[in-house]
């Protein structure tokens, strides 16, 4: 009974907390035209910044479900991190914030990463990581498709990793 009503709980709040844009009815069509990619239409700021759509919640939620690992690699850092234990991944997921992020033309890639999925490549994105320019940019087909802003968890994560590359002693 306990399990039954958190659950309800659970998917009550899933529920809620997804844009509906008041929509009620769904027919049969809606929901095939849902299910196809969104067109991407890339916006420019008066300020030079691109804006892309988030990541649909539906890409992370199948990561988080049944990813493999994700690797980083840096564009100018020695070494490169494969990551494939569930905590880890899920936390990595968890770097992705919800807000739609502004490109800006002068941030450069910190990194890449990319994330797989039953061995294949399921997702993958630029990391920018820099004062001012916390955010990723996910691509299909090598061109920007989604920017999404980084998670304090995600600004952690580097500024830690940069923290130790600089502990450690140079030979």
């Amino acid at each position: 009974m306990m399990f039954r009503l958190v659950t309800g709980v659970c998917l009550a709040i899933l529920i809620f907390s997804c844009d509906n844009s008041g929509k009620t009815n769904t027919s049969k069509k809606d929901l095939e035209l849902t299910t196809q990619s969104p067109v991407i239409e890339t916006k420019i700021k008066s300020n030079g910044k691109a804006m892309y759509p988030s990541i649909p919640f539906k890409t992370i939620k199948a990561l988080y479900e049944k990813c493999d690992y994700v690797d980083y690699s840096f564009n100018n850092l020695p070494f490169t991190i494969s990551r494939q234990e569930p905590n880890d991944l899920r936390h990595s997921l968890g770097q992705i914030a919800q807000e739609v992020a502004l490109v800006d033309s002068n941030c450069s890639p910190f990194g890449r990463m990319i994330y797989y999925k039953d061995g294949e490549v399921a997702l993958e994105g630029l990391i920018y990581y820099s004062k001012g320019c916390n955010y990723f940019v996910f691509l299909e087909n090598n061109q920007p498709k989604y920017a999404n802003f980084m998670t304090p968890s995600g600004v952690q994560f580097f500024n830690g990793l940069l923290a130790q590359l600089q502990q450690t002693p140079k030979q």
